[in-house]
């Protein structure tokens, strides 16, 4: 009998395992398979695609819109600025081992041939954003690297949370009004949101490198900050109250969360009037370690 309930939770820890493993999946991509996905989505065969890449991605109008699909099947194209996310897009291109500048030469590069075309020139703008990328960096890299979400999943998990941890509507209006710091339930309600989007584990603790392919703001990376989120995760034990710290006291400067759980909280609400979404406040140079941030 023991022998028989050690093979069936060897057997449940294998399927969550699993489930687990598959929700992650589609998270991770690489640039060859958002480029056969675009191709599958675009009727492009396979000879055209090899053609491609034989002549260094024409510059043809199939090629324009192949290049703009695989910009927003990867996530990194800014819809409202019409621009790429560099933060999201270079992670996918080989570093260059011959030109030192070779960032500085792809920002030139961007300022000369997709600055100057009209924002409504949405494919000639992504074929040549690709091509400051592809002649610049050594090559593309064949590594899987992890998609961020959408603006609109970002909101739709926080609704999703917000239902979970079952916030009264007082905590809601005071989310939705940019309350966030203040409000005691935001500690609950990151540490759900952060799980169920795979950024916090409370084992792992954070990963600053999700976090900043989503955000995008460069002080996530910066020594400073990974010390601060050390030790503030070696000061607490118990979650939320950690995930609440870290946050609070290390990176919510540095994440537009007023915007984000704002709209959520105004969408659940049924966006009452008295739902209003301020600005973020700027982010500063220091993060806050163990006292309030001011």
């Amino acid at each position: 009998m023991s022998g028989y309930l050690l093979l069936l939770v060897s057997l449940l820890a294998l399927h969550s395992s699993l489930a687990l493993k598959n929700l992650d999946e589609p998270r991770w991509k690489s640039f060859s398979d958002a480029e056969l996905a675009c191709a599958n989505y675009l009727l492009i065969t396979n000879e055209t695609l090899q053609r491609y890449h034989s002549s260094g991605y024409p510059n043809e109008r199939s090629v324009w819109k192949l290049m703009y699909c695989i910009f927003i099947e990867l996530h990194a194209w800014n819809e409202n600025r019409q621009e790429v996310k560099d933060y999201v897009f270079s992670q996918f291109f080989i570093p260059s081992t011959t030109d030192c500048q070779y960032k500085q030469h792809t920002e030139e590069c961007l300022d000369q041939n997709v600055k100057p075309l009209n924002t409504t020139d949405t494919l000639g703008r992504a074929y040549q954003t690709f091509q400051c990328y592809y002649q610049n960096y050594a090559g593309i890299s064949d590594e899987v690297k992890w998609i961020p979400y959408h603006f609109s999943e970002i909101v739709q998990t926080d609704i999703d949370c917000m239902h979970i941890e079952s916030l009264s509507p007082e905590s809601l209006l005071d989310f939705c009004q940019g309350r966030v710091a203040s409000n005691p339930d935001y500690p609950a309600l990151a540490y759900c949101f952060f799980v169920r989007t795979g950024i916090y584990n409370k084992t792992t603790g954070m990963d600053l490198e999700k976090l900043y392919v989503q955000f995008g703001s460069k002080p996530l990376l910066h020594e400073h900050t990974k010390l601060c989120v050390a030790e503030v995760a070696e000061q607490y034990c118990k979650e939320p109250e950690r995930i609440g710290h870290i946050l609070l006291d290390c990176l919510i400067q540095y994440l537009p969360a007023t915007l984000d759980i704002g709209t959520a909280a105004s969408d659940a609400l049924g966006n009452p009037p008295e739902c209003v979404i301020l600005p973020s406040p700027p982010p500063k140079t220091q993060p806050c370690y163990n006292g309030p941030c001011v």
